[in-house]
C-alpha cells in the first residue's frame, strides 16, 4: 500500500503522461521511415480516400484488342465487315495459346487480395465489354481461359487458351479489370497487400504514414527553430540587458534592439508569413526564419530585465574588477541564471511553434502542400469534412480529429512540462516545494 502511495506521489510529482508523451512522439518521429509502411507522399489512385482496413484497388483496362487490325475503325463499321463474306476475317482458332499484353506503371506489383496464392483468380470481367457503346449482343466476350500471369520489367503478361474460335471484328474485345494490379506503395514485403491501418487520404497515400511522418517534421522544425530562437533571444536579451543605461553611447546597444523587438512584435505574423510567401514562394527555409523572427521577443524582454538586476551583484562586480572578459561574464554567471527562465519559454516558444505551423499550414502560406505537417493533413481532410451528410455517416471525419488531438496534446504537454521545468530550477519555488 505504501509502494503504491509511493508510485501516486510521484506520479501526480513528476510531468510522467506530458514527457511519456513527447517522448512517444518524437520516437515514432525518429523511427518515422522505419515504422511507415508505406511511402507517404506516392499516392496509390485506385484506393483514394478509403476507411481503415484491406483495400483492393483495381487497374481497370478497357478495350484490349485480341486481335489486332492494321486499321482500327470504329466499331459499327467492324461490324458491317462481318457480313461481308469477301472480306478476309482473322482467326484465331480454338484451343490455341495467346498472351496480352499491356503496361504497368513504375511501382505497380501483383497483388494477391484475397491471399489465396493465386493471382488468376483475381481476373475478372466486366458486367460486359465496353465496345464504343454498343450492346453486349453486339460486342460478345471471348471465352478465354487463363493460364498465368506475370511482369516483365514495366510490361505486364496474362497468357491465355482460346475455349472457342476468336473473330476479328466479332469476338476479340475484352474489358478486363485486374485486381491482381495496383501501384502498391508498401515498404515492406511481409505488410498485407492493400491494408491501410487509417485509411487513405483523398488521392490515396495512407494516412498513418503520414501522420508518423508528420511528427517527424513537425518535431524537427519545433527544435530547429525553438533552439535558434532561444540562442538569438538569449544573446541579445543579456547583450541589452548588460548595456542598458551604461555610458559613452553604450545604451544606443540596448535601445536598437528593444526598438526591433517592438516592431517584429506589433506587425501580425500571419501578414508578414503572406508577404513573404507572395515573394519567395512556400519554401521550408523561408517558414523557418519566420518562426525564428517571431519566437525571440519573448527571451528579449524578460532576459533583459533579470540581466539588469543581475549584473548588479556583488559577484559580478568582483568579476569585473578582476579583470574577467565580457564573455566570460556572461557564460560563468549570467546565463546559469536565466537557465530556468530560459527553459520554460522555450518550451513556451515550442508550443507556439506547432500552433502556428497548423494555422499557416491550414491557410496554406509558406508551407508546401505536398509536405506531411499535421496542418497540411488537418487542410486536407477538412475538404472532405461533410462527406456523408446524406446519410449522416461522416466517415472520414476522424481525419481531422486526429491531427487536432496531436497538436493540442503536444502544446498541453509542453507546457505543462514547462511548469515543472521552472518549479525545479527557480529557488524560491524550491524552497516553497
Amino acid at each position: 500500500m505504501n509502494l503504491f502511495k509511493k508510485f501516486i506521489s510521484l506520479f501526480f510529482k513528476y510531468p510522467v503522461l506530458s514527457a511519456g508523451f513527447l517522448i512517444f512522439i518524437s520516437l515514432l518521429g525518429i523511427f518515422a521511415p522505419i515504422i511507415a509502411p508505406y511511402d507517404p507522399y506516392i499516392a496509390d489512385t485506385r484506393a483514394r480516400l478509403q476507411p481503415p482496413g484491406v483495400i483492393s484497388g483495381k487497374y481497370n483496362l478497357q478495350n484490349y484488342d485480341l486481335i489486332k487490325s492494321e486499321d482500327q475503325r470504329p466499331r459499327w463499321e467492324q461490324l458491317l465487315d462481318i457480313e461481308n463474306s469477301n472480306k478476309e476475317k482473322k482467326i484465331i482458332p480454338k484451343n490455341s495459346k495467346g498472351t496480352i499484353e499491356f503496361q504497368l506503371g513504375p511501382n505497380s506489383s501483383f497483388v494477391d487480395v484475397n491471399r489465396n496464392g493465386n493471382y488468376l483468380d483475381e481476373i475478372v470481367f466486366d458486367d460486359f465489354s465496353n465496345c464504343l457503346g454498343l450492346s453486349q449482343n453486339e460486342c460478345p466476350k471471348p471465352n478465354l481461359k487463363y493460364t498465368k500471369i506475370y511482369k516483365k520489367d514495366s510490361t505486364g503478361y496474362i497468357d491465355f487458351i482460346a475455349e472457342e474460335e476468336i473473330i476479328d471484328y466479332k469476338n476479340d474485345i475484352i474489358s478486363l479489370d485486374l485486381s491482381v494490379i495496383r501501384e502498391d506503395t508498401k515498404k515492406w514485403p511481409w505488410w498485407p497487400s492493400g491494408l491501410y491501418l487509417l485509411g487513405t487520404d483523398t488521392i490515396g497515400r495512407d494516412y498513418f504514414s503520414r501522420l508518423i511522418y508528420g511528427a517527424r517534421w513537425n518535431l524537427t522544425l519545433m527544435l530547429i527553430t525553438g533552439i535558434i530562437g532561444s540562442m538569438i533571444g538569449s544573446s541579445l536579451g543579456m547583450i541589452a540587458g548588460w548595456n542598458a543605461f551604461r555610458p559613452k553611447y553604450r545604451w544606443i546597444i540596448d535601445e536598437a534592439i528593444q526598438r526591433i523587438v517592438d516592431i517584429t512584435s506589433v506587425i501580425p505574423i500571419l501578414l508578414i508569413a503572406i508577404m513573404t510567401t507572395l515573394i519567395l514562394g512556400n519554401k521550408i527555409w523561408v517558414f523557418s526564419i519566420i518562426l525564428i523572427l517571431f519566437t525571440w521577443q519573448n527571451f528579449v524582454r524578460i532576459v533583459r530585465a533579470k540581466t539588469l538586476t543581475i549584473r548588479e551583484y556583488d559577484y559580478v562586480k568582483s568579476s569585473m574588477i578582476s579583470g574577467a572578459s565580457t564573455f566570460r561574464i556572461f557564460t560563468r554567471h549570467i546565463l546559469p541564471s536565466h537557465l530556468n527562465d530560459i527553459f520554460v519559454i522555450a518550451t513556451f516558444n515550442c508550443s507556439l511553434i506547432i500552433s502556428l505551423e497548423a494555422v499557416l499550414s491550414f491557410f496554406e502560406i509558406a508551407i508546401p502542400r505536398h509536405w506531411t505537417a499535421w496542418g497540411n493533413i488537418i487542410k486536407l481532410s477538412v475538404e472532405y469534412w461533410d462527406w456523408g451528410w446524406w446519410d449522416g455517416n461522416y466517415i472520414y471525419r476522424y481525419q481531422t480529429y486526429i491531427p487536432v488531438s496531436l497538436i493540442v496534446l503536444v502544446v498541453f504537454s509542453l507546457n505543462f512540462l514547462g511548469d515543472w521545468f521552472r518549479d525545479k530550477l527557480d529557488p524560491k519555488l524550491r524552497q516553497i516545494e
